[in-house]
């Protein structure tokens, strides 16, 4: 048990990392409680007693250093070809996947350094845009999440292994040359072995910040709009590239969605993007 804490140390734990304990709302739905500062004791406590922690994955400051995309198990298809097109698109490092213990499988990030939450954000829209445009917004849930950090539920999210605190079935990080296998149950009855669980974990690296700031410039390339005023359609186009002055994907995703020099696909793309801040989340059912 005290190698998995030392891997889960390492891949994901903030400096002064804080944790939520979870109860089951009124709506069967998990909620979040803060709890203060994370130590290897209460994970320990924790995975002894089979009950939940949930990392909050940015700091006090709004850095990050783990990201999680969760994708509804019936869509594990893409999810695999997210996780191999990581390694061969983008050049990273292979994530850990999880199952939920509910109805998702988790793809989870390492980052060698913390980054500011608003380039977490950004990275997963591109994700999501480039390699998960044909997954339904109701089942996929990115984390963090575009909006304000202090909301939980954006913010926050178990970390396996532990029992799920509405269905009471464990969520535990899986080989993913096995991931078809959870299609239709993703979880584990019982607790998986803990010393397995390391092993998992042992064989993964964080994302280098080089390497990080690549794959972001790769998912995000310029997007040009004509900014002509109507009265002066003779002038020369004006072109401005909109990662650059807009702070957040939401605001920037609408953009696109409304410029009407997009290509209509781009348009769609980012129309599809938008419906999660709308929508219900999954990674946590």
């Amino acid at each position: 048990m005290n190698t998995l804490i030392t891997e889960l140390q390492r891949l994901y734990f903030l400096h002064d990392q804080q944790w939520h304990s979870q109860k089951a709302s009124a709506g069967g739905e998990a909620a979040y409680h803060p709890e203060g500062l994370l130590t290897p004791a209460i994970v320990a406590n924790g995975l002894a007693a089979g009950t939940a922690v949930a990392l909050d994955l940015v700091s006090a400051d709004g850095l990050v250093r783990t990201m999680v995309v969760a994708v509804d198990a019936r869509y594990w298809e893409p999810a695999a070809a997210l996780y191999l097109a990581l390694q061969n698109d983008l050049n990273l490092p292979a994530p850990a996947v999880s199952v939920s213990g509910g109805k998702a499988y988790g793809l989870w990030f390492s980052l060698a350094e913390a980054i500011p939450v608003a380039q977490a954000q950004t990275f997963l829209d591109g994700l999501r845009l480039t390699y998960l445009s044909d997954v339904p917004a109701d089942n996929l849930d990115l984390r963090p999440a575009s909006g304000e950090p202090a909301v939980a539920v954006q913010s926050v999210i178990g970390l396996p292994p532990s029992p799920h605190i509405v269905t009471g079935k464990w969520s535990a990080y899986i080989d993913p040359s096995l991931g078809s296998m959870f299609m239709d149950e993703p979880w584990l009855e019982m607790a998986p072995n803990m010393d397995k669980q390391a092993d998992i974990l042992a064989g993964l690296e964080s994302i280098k910040a080089d390497d990080f700031q690549q794959a972001l410039r790769t998912l995000r390339p310029p997007v040009l709009v004509d900014v002509r005023p109507l009265a002066s359609v003779d002038r020369p186009r004006t072109s401005l590239n909109l990662n650059d002055i807009h702070g957040d994907p939401q605001s920037f995703l609408l953009a696109v969605m409304n410029d009407s020099s997009a290509s209509a696909r781009q348009r769609i793309a980012a129309a599809k993007a938008l419906m999660p801040y709308f929508h219900k989340k999954i990674s946590d059912q």
